[in-house]
C-alpha cells in the first residue's frame, strides 16, 4: 500500500510525483493542476512536524513552462532520468530553504513556488 495521495491524470506527472515523494512524510497528496494560463502545476501538499511546536500545512507548487514540459514528453523515457535528478534537486534546495529558516527563527512560509525551465528538459 502506498502511504501516499496521488491526483494526477497525467502518467508523465504522476510519475514526477512518485520520483520526489521519499521526501515528505506519509499522508503527502500530490495534485496535477493548471494555472490560469494553462500550464500544468504539481501541487504537493503536506504536512510538516518540525517547524514549530504545531503541525504546520505547507504547499509546494512546481510550475513547469509549457516549453520545458514539452521537451520531457517528447524524450524516450530511458532519457528521463536527468529530469528527475533536477526536479529532486530543486525539491530538496527548497525543503533545505524551508529548514534555514526555521533553524535562523525566521516563520516558515505555508506556501512556496519552484519554477522548472530550461534545467528540468
Amino acid at each position: 500500500m502506498d502511504d501516499y495521495q496521488y491526483d494526477c491524470p497525467s502518467a508523465d506527472i504522476d510519475t514526477l510525483a512518485h520520483v520526489i515523494c521519499d521526501l515528505f512524510p506519509e499522508q503527502t497528496r500530490f495534485a496535477e493542476r493548471k494555472d490560469e494560463e494553462g500550464r500544468t502545476i504539481l501541487s504537493i501538499h503536506y504536512i510538516a512536524m518540525r517547524f514549530g511546536p504545531t503541525a504546520r500545512r505547507i504547499t509546494i507548487d512546481v510550475h513547469f513552462t509549457p516549453e520545458a514540459l514539452g521537451r520531457y514528453r517528447a524524450l524516450p523515457p530511458r532519457l528521463h532520468a536527468r529530469s528527475y535528478a533536477v526536479l529532486r534537486a530543486y525539491v530538496e534546495a527548497t525543503l533545505g530553504s524551508l529548514e534555514k529558516m526555521h533553524a535562523e527563527g525566521q516563520s516558515v512560509p505555508r506556501e512556496m513556488e519552484i519554477k522548472m525551465g530550461d534545467d528540468f528538459a
